[in-house]
């Protein structure tokens, strides 16, 4: 299974990658995550909704057909980490990959959320981009703990 993280914004710096390889190398070796890093279109010269288009168009460009994409919004569901772990490993018995999308800080076009299989929020909170990719491969982690009754989750 393939999970890519799509994400607006900088490239890990050496903090985060150093986080994120501690959850990424527990990981099983059918499991690989991959890291997509746009560039902001964020420029003084466009809007706020030309920065989403074109950001958009960008996001489009890296997701395949064959995704199931999750979009990673302020409006979505709120799940927990059992539930998530079920949505992962469904999609993993099916032989889906999974594109995460995470939005610029202008967010995610509505092209890009009604594209999405499903749309969450990980809380009301507003993380940083640094912050919220090691979230995420730490949940995809306790997924992966959770459906095979590992003692990580509690």
């Amino acid at each position: 299974m393939i999970i890519k993280i799509i994400s607006i914004g900088n490239k890990l710096n050496k903090w985060e990658s150093e986080n994120i390889d501690f959850y990424l190398k527990q990981l099983p070796k059918n499991i690989i995550v991959d890291f997509v890093d746009l560039k902001s279109q964020q420029n003084p010269n466009y809007s706020i909704k030309e920065v989403i288009k074109k950001e958009s168009q960008l996001i489009n460009s890296k997701i395949s057909d064959k995704d199931f994409v999750i979009a990673w919004d302020s409006s979505g569901e709120q799940v927990s980490s059992k539930a998530f772990s079920k949505l992962i490993f469904k999609n993993r018995e099916i032989n889906n990959n999974i594109s995460f999308i995470i939005g610029g800080s202008f967010g995610l076009s509505s092209n890009i959320l009604n594209r999405s299989n499903q749309i969450l929020s990980a809380s009301l909170f507003t993380f940083p981009h640094k912050l919220f990719r090691l979230i995420m491969v730490e949940q995809i982690y306790r997924a992966h703990t959770i459906i095979n009754n590992m003692p990580y989750h509690k």
